[in-house]
């Protein structure tokens, strides 16, 4: 069986650093190294292939772009974690670890779906050292969402959730599908994206989705300071317009820019090649201006 990462070639180079927190993780860089350090922080089962057509062309725009895969994703290591699973908590104090021993001092940071959640306690935990936080279909709170509950939990028919297979140790294929669809053009970048998933351990989808779902940030919100923008597409099936509202209620103490991208998904940078232009112009302007 192919490694995921060998069914698309991308311009950057792999790495791995040994963490603080006692973790190896793995990320990716590419772009000059004298340009300016942009963090790319991807959703919570996505792994560096999330980033795979946009990095590239944020490193052609002269970024120094790094794409760490936080735990339980990609060549990361994947330690046992209690029933609290794996947090946001847990993915920032590696995200800051992981600052420090590749000495970047500040950083421009963008993330997508829980990738935006771990920016928001970025900039509350480590102000000095964000240039600027772009979150890109964020939420303040995954509590009670309902998709995410049903990759959790299942719906007791045709999906049983991610404690319903125990005694397979795998997860059904067609949940698989389901979950990593994208009608992205390249098909090298699709067989990617699902055997990502496919070669993602069992209790590792426990982990993930369990301490996603425990996230709630709305009482914290307003420690967020700095230049933000807040990226959504309106066809986004997990974080809803109710969920954008909640955002702009609660960022009250920081320069915000709301955009909205019609017609795009949850995944707006895995869509058209149009769309993934679109998604790039915006974040440099936005970091540029």
């Amino acid at each position: 069986m192919k490694c995921f990462d060998e069914y698309i070639k991308v311009n950057w180079q792999e790495n791995y650093v040994n963490l603080e927190t006692g973790i190896r993780m793995a990320y990716t860089v590419c772009g000059p190294e004298n340009g300016i350090p942009l963090v790319l922080i991807h959703g919570v089962t996505d792994g560096r292939i999330s980033w795979a057509q946009v990095a590239p062309m944020l490193a052609d725009l002269g970024y120094r772009v790094y794409v760490p895969e936080y735990r339980g994703n990609g060549k990361t290591d994947k330690p046992p974690a209690g029933p609290e699973g794996y947090t946001v908590e847990v993915h920032t104090k590696d995200m800051i670890a992981f600052f420090n021993a590749l000495q970047i001092e500040k950083a421009h940071i963008a993330g997508h779906s829980l990738g935006s959640l771990i920016c928001q306690r970025l900039n509350i935990e480590i102000p000095d050292r964000i240039l600027s936080t772009i979150l890109i279909e964020s939420a303040a709170k995954c509590i009670g969402n309902p998709v995410l509950t049903w990759a959790h939990d299942g719906d007791g028919e045709s999906y049983l959730g991610v404690h319903g297979y125990d005694q397979q140790q795998k997860m059904p294929d067609s949940f698989l599908k389901e979950w990593g669809d994208t009608t992205n053009d390249s098909e090298d970048f699709r067989m990617a994206t699902l055997e990502h998933i496919r070669q993602m351990p069992y209790k590792v989808w426990d982990y993930l989705l369990t301490g996603l779902l425990a996230y709630d940030n709305r009482n914290e919100l307003e420690k967020i300071t700095g230049n933000v923008l807040v990226i959504w597409s309106d066809q986004d099936e997990i974080f809803t317009e109710a969920d954008q509202e909640e955002l702009k209620h609660g960022l009250t103490n920081c320069n915000v820019q709301y955009i909205t991208i019609p017609g795009g998904s949850h995944n707006v940078h895995w869509d058209s090649p149009q769309t993934r232009q679109k998604l790039t112009s915006i974040i440099d302007e936005f970091i540029k201006h």
